[in-house]
């Protein structure tokens, strides 16, 4: 890729926007465009132009006689022009003015069936560019939440019992992003910013993660805000209660329990849980190392225990060790958060 902003091709920055570039070319790109306002702005114009993608239906298909009704209209256009023709045989070749029009109906027949064609192979184009689209950010979140869960893994097996960071049951840091903070103290973030789903779009996404006396020495709305994304939109395990006493999970469990995984925003007015990849799915990453990609609404026929919610059909800290409960970043293992 060039140093040169305005080297870079259209075709380098659509693959950018559908997530198809490497790691290091995306972050490079994103890097760019901080620093330029015309590539930026040249970023912005190709993803208005495909917004529209967005608003399709996943599964959308071209309607049956979407073929068949084209070819209709051109070829109903062609017997109008064969008309035109023949009327036209019968008028003087010295009357440039009929010649000049018949040359004009037949660039105008010619543009509308490049135009007809033109919508014929969108129709089945479109959907399948979504579909990648949608894979690539699949992918791209998985790789996040496959290098934090890394960092994780590490920064447990560095404790004597093997667990996970710490909240805090109640203070400054008793939120399930200050897993962030935990491993920036240990020197084991493997990023230097917040990271977001590439499904969601951040304007936050370049903002450093601080250390916890940074954190601590911040003002009261300061930490406040800092809880709500110190975390990214990554959710992660709120902990269990264990004979009375909280408890962070320990790596050696013999139990499989959700580390962490897509925020999944469980408002307390609303019954539904919400989504982030396309049709209501998330990445969940597991205590055995594996990345499941799950569907919401089938969430509770694919497992026994709701990876977002408690037994008591909460987002809070699990009852017992095989009670297990995923919460966004701003979430505390006991403090209800209500919403205006």
């Amino acid at each position: 890729m060039s140093r040169n902003n305005n080297n870079i091709s259209d075709e380098t920055l659509l693959g950018y926007l559908l997530m198809a570039l490497s790691h290091d070319e995306q972050e490079q790109i994103d890097r760019l465009a901080t620093l330029d306002p015309i590539l930026n702005q040249r970023i912005q114009d190709l993803r208005g132009l495909l917004d529209p993608l967005k608003q399709s239906e996943e599964h959308f298909e071209p309607r049956a006689d979407l073929s068949s009704s084209t070819m209709k209209l051109i070829q109903d256009s062609v017997s109008e022009n064969h008309s035109t023709d023949h009327k036209s045989e019968f008028v003087s070749m010295s009357q440039p003015l009929f010649e000049s029009s018949r040359t004009t109906k037949l660039a105008w027949l010619d543009s509308l069936v490049t135009l007809a064609a033109g919508v014929v192979i969108l129709s089945f184009l479109l959907p399948s560019i979504r579909v990648a689209q949608d894979s690539a950010r699949r992918v791209a979140c998985a790789s996040n939440i496959q290098k934090i869960g890394r960092a994780l893994t590490e920064f447990a097996y560095g404790d004597r019992e093997h667990r996970l960071p710490r909240i805090d049951v109640s203070g400054p840091l008793s939120f399930a992003g200050v897993y962030a903070i935990r491993l920036k103290d240990a020197g084991l973030l493997p990023f230097s910013h917040r990271l977001w789903c590439p499904a969601m779009e951040c304007v936050d996404i370049d903002q450093p993660i601080p250390t916890g006396s940074a954190f601590l020495a911040a003002s009261p709305t300061t930490q406040n805000n800092l809880r709500y994304t110190v975390g990214g939109n990554y959710a992660f395990t709120l902990g269990n209660v264990v004979d009375g006493i909280y408890v962070t999970p320990s790596m050696d469990s013999d139990n499989v329990f959700p580390v962490m995984g897509d925020s999944l925003w469980l408002m307390e007015s609303d019954e539904d849980l919400g989504w982030i990849h396309g049709r209501n799915a998330a990445n969940i990453l597991f205590s055995d190392g594996r990345i499941q990609y799950v569907r919401v609404d089938r969430i509770d026929a694919q497992f026994v225990d709701n990876p977002y919610l408690n037994r008591a059909q909460q987002q809070a800290a699990g009852f017992g060790l095989n009670d297990s409960c995923l919460g966004s970043s701003f979430r505390s293992p006991f403090v209800p958060i209500k919403f205006e």
